[in-house]
Formats: structure tokens, C-alpha cells, sequence
């Protein structure tokens, strides 16, 4: 793993565990909370679109390959199961079935595109 992506994760967890407060450790203002948000979806931005992927040969096509599938299975099965939870607990928040339906009919369009253009 680069130094880059390394320092990527590192920054994303500790904005993540500022964000969620899972211990109650602190009292943060809303406009803290408003500025740790914005910086965390600054640095996701950054993450997925900017930070780019080479592959100089297959090995590393097939490595980047498995990463993206393990990556949209990880995600397709915590918000299947949040969405499972929510359904339990008769609030469903209107982002996740959201969030599930791109990312399902990016994967289709896709296929859809390789499949019939290459």
C-alpha cells in the first residue's frame, strides 16, 4: 500500500470516528459538527474521484478488479442491512434504498455498456 493511501485511510477513520463520537468522549458544537462533516465529504470527494488507479499490467487489472467488487459488495450489504434494520424499526430513511438503487443500475449500465461497446 502507498504512503498516500495509507495516510487516505488513516485521515477518513479518524474524521469518521470524530464525526460518529461512539464513546461520547466529546461535546462538539454544531458548528463543529457542521465543519467536520463538510471536511469528511471533502476528503471522500478527494478519495474516490481525484486519487486515481494505474495499472501498468494485468496483474494489477485483476488486483484492481477484485478490490472495486469486494468494495460494492461490502457497501451493497451494510446498507441492504441497514435498510433490513430500518424496515424493522418502521423508519426508513429515503438515502439508503436511494443509495442501493445507483449503485444497482450503475453496475447494470456498465455491464450493459461493456458487454454491447467492447
Amino acid at each position: 500500500m502507498k504512503i498516500l493511501e495509507l495516510l487516505i485511510v488513516i485521515i477518513l477513520l479518524f474524521l469518521l470516528t470524530l464525526i460518529g463520537n461512539p464513546f461520547m468522549f466529546w461535546m462538539p458544537s454544531m458548528v463543529m459538527v457542521s465543519s467536520l462533516v463538510i471536511i469528511a465529504a471533502l476528503v471522500f470527494t478527494w478519495a474516490c474521484f481525484m486519487v486515481s488507479e494505474t495499472a501498468s499490467d494485468e496483474r494489477e487489472e485483476l488486483h484492481r478488479s477484485h478490490a472495486s467488487r469486494a468494495a460494492y459488495l461490502s457497501a451493497a450489504a451494510v446498507l441492504t442491512l441497514a435498510l433490513i434494520y430500518q424496515g424493522l424499526t418502521n423508519h426508513i430513511d429515503f438515502w439508503i434504498p436511494l443509495t442501493l438503487a445507483v449503485m444497482i443500475l450503475a453496475k447494470l449500465i456498465t455491464r450493459f455498456y461493456v458487454d454491447t461497446y467492447r
